[in-house]
């Protein structure tokens, strides 16, 4: 029943009338304007909606009309920032896709850009990218790289690595002398990248973690966008429809 309510509710729509936006500064002073975006931020939980319609009367709207239209512009906001959360931009450089990484070890973090290597068992930083942590590391042995040398690798246990919606604790590294003209600052190898789901986005470089959930929720985005921009008789057919 209340979804029925908000959704007739936030539906009615009429030629004649512009919505008034009323709050009060910190002055004192009421203030009316005809857009909410035109309210500053900190104002609008105690903003009051009301109609003007033709002539120049002003009437109050429904207070629960006012609450339910705050409640679906929160809603939308919610699941914009759970969609952006989900999309990470990335540099693509012919077929190296480059990701921003932060680490964190006591209370220093760094950022830094690492290369996505499916061909890489364990993350691997460059010496350089970490120096600012001043983070304690410890001999792991040695590791062949491409070109077929032996190199002394030493590890670092990290108290967090973040990467797009991720935070994992405790995470270990390995540290190596930095490679001359990589153009990153380490790999993030499978250790990772075999925990989650992920897709490269080539055309617009970026990645999209959890390819799924974002699509459902963008689903529920549109769904209340159209909602929103429904006029009165399209939502009592749509409702109708739905029984």
């Amino acid at each position: 029943m209340r979804a029925l309510i908000l959704a007739i509710l936030l539906g009615v729509s009429c030629s004649a009338a512009a919505e008034i936006y009323h709050y009060v500064d910190d002055k004192g002073r009421k203030v009316y304007v005809n857009r909410e975006s035109q309210i500053p931020h900190r104002y609008r939980d105690q903003v009051e909606t009301r109609k003007e319609r033709s002539g120049g009367q002003v009437t109050p709207v429904d207070p629960q009309l006012s609450a339910l239209r705050h409640e679906l512009n929160t809603s939308l906001s919610k699941l914009d920032k759970a969609i952006d959360e989900l999309v990470t931009p990335v540099k693509v450089q012919g077929n190296q896709v480059i990701v921003p990484v932060r680490a964190v070890y006591g209370n220093r973090s760094v950022n830094t850009r690492m290369l996505l290597d499916t061909g890489a068992s364990g993350t691997v930083f460059h010496r350089s990218a970490l120096k600012d942590l001043n983070g304690a590391t410890y001999r792991a042995g040695q590791a062949r790289v491409a070109s077929g040398e032996m190199i002394e690798v030493q590890g670092i246990n990290l108290d967090r690595v973040e990467i797009g919606p991720f935070k994992i604790g405790t995470t270990q590294a390995m540290v190596i002398d930095p490679i001359s003209g990589a153009g990153h600052d380490g790999l993030l190898g499978m250790d990772f990248l075999r925990q989650v789901d992920y897709r490269i986005d080539f055309d617009n470089q970026r990645i999209v973690w959890m390819p799924d959930r974002l699509r459902e929720l963008e689903e529920q985005r549109a769904d209340l966008e159209k909602k929103k921009a429904m006029d009165a008789d399209e939502l009592i057919e749509s409702l109708s429809s739905a029984k």
